[in-house]
C-alpha cells in the first residue's frame, strides 16, 4: 500500500508538469495542440540516448548518440530539443492556420513523428524501444519504494519550478497578451499586440515542459517505446486540463491527479471480462463521460481560472454598463488594462 501511494504521487508530479505545459499553450493562448504527448515521447527518447551510453550488447539495440551525460543535463537537452521541434512545427503551421485547422495539423504531424520513430530502427530502435535507461540514483542500492520517493521529490522540485514560471507568465503583461489572443485574436492584432511572436514563444515553453516531463518519465520507468505515446494520451491530457480547469495552474494539477493518475489506478480493479483491453476501453469511456458532463454542467472545471486581482476599477460593484457597451468596455479592459484601470496603491 505504501509503494502504491508513493508511486501514485511520483507519477502525479510528472503528469502535473505535462498538464501545466499544456495549460500554457491551450489555457493561456488558446492553442489547440492535440499532439502534446508526442513531445513527451520525444523528450523521453532524447533523455535516454544522451545518458545510456553504448548498447550493452543485450539483444540488438540500435540508437543514436550513445552519450553518457549526467541526468540533469539530459533533462535540459530533452527540453531544448522539444522546444526546437515545437518551433519548427509552429513556424510551418501558424502562418496560415488557426484554431481547429491548426489542431488537425498537429495531429497529422504527431502521426508522422510516431511512424518515423516506430519504423526507422537506427534512430531509437524502432518499435522495440529502449531498455535499460539508467536510474537517476546511479549505482546506489535502493529499493523500489526509495527510488519512487526520490523521483517524487525530484518531480516536486521540477513541478514547483514549472508553477513558478507559469505564474510569472500569467501575471505579466505578456500573460495578458496571451489571454487577449485566447479570447479574440483579431482584436488583439487590432491593438498591435505581437500575436504571432507571443504564440510561438508560449508554444515553445509548453514543448520544453513536455520534454522535461518525458525525460523524468523515462528515468522513472527505465524503458520507453512507441506504445508509450500513442495519440490517445494527448487527448487524455487535454481532458484532464479541461476537467481540472483551463487556464488555472492548480486546475491543471488537480486534473492530472484525478483524471490521469487516480482514474487509471481505479480502472485496474474493473473486471476484465476475459480481456485486458477492457480496462483501457472502460477507462477511455469514463474519461469521455466525465468530459461531457463537465462541458455541459461545469465548463470552467474543478478549479476555475481566477480573475485578475492586481488591478481595481474604482467603480461600485454592479454599476458597470451592461449589454453591448459593457461587453466592449470589458474587452478593452482585458486588452489594454493601462487605459481603463488604475493599479493598486
Amino acid at each position: 500500500m505504501t509503494y502504491f501511494l508513493i508511486d501514485l504521487l511520483a507519477m502525479g508530479m510528472i503528469t502535473s508538469i505535462m498538464t501545466i505545459g499544456l495549460n500554457m499553450q491551450y489555457g493561456f493562448a488558446g492553442i489547440l495542440n492535440f499532439t502534446f504527448y508526442t513531445f513527451v515521447g520525444v523528450g523521453a527518447y532524447v533523455t535516454a540516448v544522451v545518458t545510456m551510453g553504448t548498447p550493452s550488447g543485450y539483444g540488438s539495440e540500435s540508437y543514436i548518440l550513445h552519450w553518457s551525460l549526467p541526468w540533469p543535463i539530459g533533462l535540459l537537452i530533452a527540453g531544448f530539443v522539444c522546444a526546437l521541434l515545437g518551433l519548427a512545427m509552429i513556424m510551418v503551421t501558424i502562418r496560415r492556420l488557426r484554431s481547429d485547422y491548426l489542431a488537425i495539423v498537429t495531429v497529422s504531424i504527431g502521426f508522422i513523428i510516431w511512424n518515423l520513430i516506430n519504423n526507422y530502427i537506427p534512430l531509437f530502435d524502432g518499435g522495440n524501444g529502449l531498455f535499460g535507461i539508467p536510474y537517476i540514483a546511479g549505482g546506489a542500492n535502493m529499493s523500489n519504494v526509495q527510488y519512487s520517493m526520490m523521483m517524487g521529490l525530484i518531480g516536486l522540485v521540477v513541478l514547483v519550478g514549472a508553477l513558478w514560471l507559469s505564474r510569472r507568465i500569467a501575471n505579466s503583461p505578456y500573460g495578458r497578451v496571451l489571454r487577449a489572443i485566447r479570447e479574440d485574436e483579431v482584436i488583439a492584432e487590432s491593438f498591435e499586440k505581437p500575436v504571432r511572436r507571443a504564440r510561438i514563444s508560449i508554444f515553445m515553453v509548453g514543448c520544453f515542459m513536455a520534454g522535461v516531463s518525458g525525460g523524468l518519465l523515462a528515468y522513472y520507468l527505465t524503458s520507453w517505446n512507441p506504445q508509450g505515446f500513442l495519440p490517445i494520451e494527448s487527448f487524455i491530457l487535454m481532458a484532464a486540463l479541461i476537467i481540472g480547469g483551463t487556464g488555472s495552474n492548480w486546475g491543471a494539477i488537480v486534473g492530472a491527479f484525478v483524471i490521469v493518475e487516480l482514474l487509471t489506478e481505479i480502472s485496474r480493479y474493473i473486471p476484465t471480462f476475459g480481456s485486458e483491453a477492457t480496462v483501457g476501453a472502460v477507462r477511455a469511456i469514463l474519461i469521455g463521460l466525465m468530459l461531457i458532463l463537465f462541458l455541459m454542467f461545469r465548463p470552467e472545471g474543478i478549479v476555475p481560472e481566477r480573475p485578475e486581482r492586481w488591478y481595481r476599477t474604482g467603480r461600485v460593484p454592479g454599476s458597470e454598463p451592461s449589454g453591448l457597451v459593457g461587453a466592449i468596455k470589458r474587452r478593452e479592459a482585458a486588452l489594454w488594462p493601462s487605459r481603463t484601470r488604475q493599479p493598486l496603491a
